[in-house]
């Protein structure tokens, strides 16, 4: 199959097609925080709609149904992305409340398993099991993690000798 140049789309033609062809295209409906999270406390506390603790109570986390809640707004075109960031503290705040007032366990959805990686960690790395570390390692390892490495200390510049 051929290539034809000639079939792509003309060169500005963007500039005159509409751009209002999605809701993000335009301003949001909502600029304001409070009134954004007005909108999403009617429709998650209307009585009718269960939808978000059937939900919860089959599994979804609360961090995916905040994440699901919010990008639905962003494309209905009710906020802008930095609206759904801030957003989604208190709309998951809300989401766990009303789960433990209808007494249904749920998972945040946040990985309580991660450490950060410390000096006794890569101490423990380095050393063989059952043997103590040698000081001289337990030296560069205090070195790279205090950071007197490269990445320590102003910048050498040609003046200074450096480079």
């Amino acid at each position: 199959m051929a290539y034809d140049p000639l079939s792509g789309p003309i060169p500005g033609e963007n500039y005159t097609s509409d751009t209002k062809n999605y809701a993000w295209h335009r301003p949001p409906e909502h600029d304001s925080l409070d009134t954004a999270m007005e909108d999403i406390l009617k429709k998650l506390l209307d009585e009718e709609n269960t939808g978000a603790l059937t939900m919860i109570e089959s599994g979804v986390t609360i961090a995916e149904l905040t994440q699901i809640i919010l990008m639905s707004g962003i494309m209905a075109g009710k906020w802008t992305l930095d609206y759904a960031l801030l957003l989604a503290g208190p709309t998951a705040h809300v989401l766990y409340l009303m789960a433990k007032a209808y007494e249904i366990d749920c998972d945040m959805g946040i990985d309580k398993g991660f450490k950060p990686i410390t000096s006794n960690f890569i101490t423990e790395l380095r050393a063989p099991k059952g043997e103590p570390l040698p000081e001289e390692t337990k030296a560069q390892i205090t070195s790279e993690v205090t950071g007197t490495g490269f990445m320590a200390g102003a910048p050498k510049t040609a003046e200074a000798g450096g480079y």
